[in-house]
């Protein structure tokens, strides 16, 4: 039902040996028992490590291999490390973006909400009551597969992906009994218990051999081996859609296996997921069927922004590359297929150019490289370049607007599909055929969408933005200029979006909610209650809430439906749409459109 499980110990073992156990059942190798019973009778517990050759049953067809040694072997202690693997397992669950692990849209919390459901709809499906703690590890095996501590590698073939998670990676069932009794306290423990393994580059359907690599407390990392039946119709797999050479490997895409339809009704699953687990209330209004997301014009050659890292070894510069799908290193490369070819050609540049170099000698800690447009007004052309990190001013331009910011400013990787983006705000905000007095652009980084709207709405209309970015707003004025546009008419301020209604040069605006709308696009831990508060008392007539995080976008919107309960309902979601800005990766883009009852 679940596959075969191989061992074999550590290169260098002067023991080694690969061995086949059947994961539906265990069979000792000889007469004696594993644990010899008590005088009463019943199984004595194993308080030592027993030897795993009763692990190793042969194949029938399988020549059995001569025991040697005692097969009761030093003791399987308790661990009195709980505390140091439980202080661990929260060093390992932050990202470099959040370490609020607390938070309910935290990634490892939603990687549990992910299991839950997964464990729900699987034990339904198989008429079994498999509940959380059934798939919890314990301690001890927790400590057992720490990263760096395998003596051996264990690999468990063919078994089946069946569900695909938000960060990309493929979810899969197996017996605790399968593997792990040599490395816990009392195997009859594991007796229906279960380990979920999380592996990289998996979708529904695959087969796959998986190497185990660390448990976590609700899960265990697998990284695949071979896929056994890529060719299979069950799986939603083609292989000869894959373009990058270093797919299989490099972290940065996690979806090339898939035609571009099942990436984007993957990333729509993502966005329902994010309501239901969240907010699934906005059913009600929007039926079951929204999320739908608009495809990007281009699905490779696409990002204007790359971060390569630089790898090295002895302290010579050896490749310029990206994370590997195991963290264990960097992935050295000429050309990635989803960066534009400008930026491609300075990668290639820029490795050739320091490659064999001492690492002290390199002027960079990190590359950048971000694509900029130069405006020629003679001739109204357009060049393409490639910038490195020193560079201070990026150019960017989007329909008829030019966008100038400093390298280290926020702006879309992905400039085709911005179009698109800004259609589909547009047409909400003509939809209710009122007239828009007011734009209020919150998070606006260097005035994109404040400036990039402003022909969408009357010529009468006041636009106000505000940032945290001292930077980003000193931009945001500056391309107010180099648009030509009224800087009576269009302002941008410093400040915290946070409290941004209660902010003295916005209330001596004379910025008013009626016949106003609100567009917020804050990073991807979403906004907060405060700013929600204020936006509720302020009460504009349509709130347009871009995420690149759909979980925070979905709690945010929830807590807005909570703070409403009081005094009755002032607003509803009328439209959620995905957009698609990093085709080939997990990363989904999500537009609520919520308007006055």
């Amino acid at each position: 039902m679940y596959g075969l499980v191989r061992r074999s110990l550590a290169k260098g073992s002067t023991a080694k040996r690969a061995c086949f156990v059947a994961c539906s059942s265990y069979t000792t190798l000889s007469n004696q028992p594993v644990n010899p019973p008590r005088t009463s009778g019943k199984p004595q517990k194993a308080y030592g490590k027993p030897s795993r050759s009763h692990l190793y049953p042969q194949k029938p067809y399988r020549k059995q291999q001569k025991q040697s040694g005692n097969p009761h072997q030093a003791p399987v202690k308790p661990t009195n490390d709980k505390h140091k693997y439980a202080k661990l397992l929260k060093h390992f669950q932050k990202t470099k973006r959040r370490n609020d692990i607390a938070d309910p849209t935290h990634p490892s919390s939603i990687t549990t909400l992910e299991i839950k459901e997964f464990i729900k709809e699987y034990g339904q499906k198989h008429n079994l009551n498999i509940t959380i703690e059934d798939i919890t590890n314990s301690y001890d095996l927790i400590g057992k597969f720490l990263p760096r501590l395998r003596t051996d590698d264990i690999i468990l073939e063919n078994i089946t992906i069946r569900y695909l998670t938000a960060d990309g990676h493929g979810i899969a069932i197996v017996p605790k009994a399968t593997y792990a009794a040599p490395y816990v306290v009392d195997p009859e423990e594991l007796l229906g218990k279960f380990t979920i393994f999380l592996v990289p580059k998996t979708v529904v359907g695959d087969k796959v051999n998986i190497l185990i690599k660390m448990h976590h407390e609700y899960y265990a990392e697998g990284a695949l081996m071979e896929v056994t039946n890529s060719d299979s119709r069950q799986s939603r797999r083609n292989k000869g859609l894959v373009v990058c050479q270093h797919f299989d490997k490099c972290n940065g895409c996690q979806l090339q296996m898939l035609s571009y339809d099942d990436q984007l009704r993957h990333k729509q699953s993502i966005i329902k997921k994010a309501y239901r687990f969240f907010y699934p209330d906005v059913t009600k209004h929007l039926g079951e069927d929204f999320g739908t997301v608009m495809g990007s014009p281009l699905q490779y050659s696409y990002r204007t922004k790359l971060t390569p890292h630089f790898s090295f070894g002895n302290g010579v510069f050896t490749g310029l590359g990206f994370e590997s799908v195991s963290n264990q290193g960097r992935i050295d490369m000429k050309q990635c297929p989803i960066a534009t070819p400008e930026i491609n050609e300075k990668i290639t540049e820029m490795r050739d150019k320091f490659l064999g170099q001492a690492k002290t000698a390199l002027p960079y800690t990190q590359l950048t490289l971000r694509q900029s447009t130069r405006i020629n007004n003679d001739t109204g052309s357009t060049t393409q370049v490639a910038l490195e990190g020193q560079y201070k001013v990026i150019t960017e331009k989007v329909n008829d607007f030019v966008f100038q910011l400093d390298g280290n400013c926020f702006f879309q990787n992905n400039n085709a599909i911005l179009p698109s983006v800004l259609d589909y705000i547009t047409y909400h905000t003509k939809l209710s055929g009122k007239p828009i007095e007011n734009l209020v652009d919150a998070y606006c980084g260097v005035g994109f969408f404040g400036i990039a709207l402003s022909n969408a709405v009357p010529e009468t209309t006041k636009i106000f933005g505000i940032e945290l970015s001292k930077t980003s707003i000193k931009y945001a004025n500056h391309n107010v200029k180099i648009n030509y546009l009224d800087k009576d008419r269009i302002k941008f301020i410093q400040g915290d979006a946070a409290s941004m209604f209660r902010n003295q040069e916005f209330m001596t605006s004379g910025i008013l909610g009626k016949n106003s709308v609100v567009i917020i696009d804050p990073s991807r831990k979403g906004s907060n209650e405060m700013f929600l508060k204020q936006l509720l008392e302020f009460e504009p007539e349509l709130i347009v809430y871009i995420s690149c995080n759909v979980f925070t976008q979905a709690r945010d919107l929830a807590t807005f439906a909570k703070l409403q309960e009081e005094g009755g309902e002032k607003y509803r979601v009328r439209d959620i749409m995905g957009f698609d800005f990093f085709p080939q990766t997990k990363h989904v883009e999500s537009v609520a459109i919520i308007e006055k009852v």
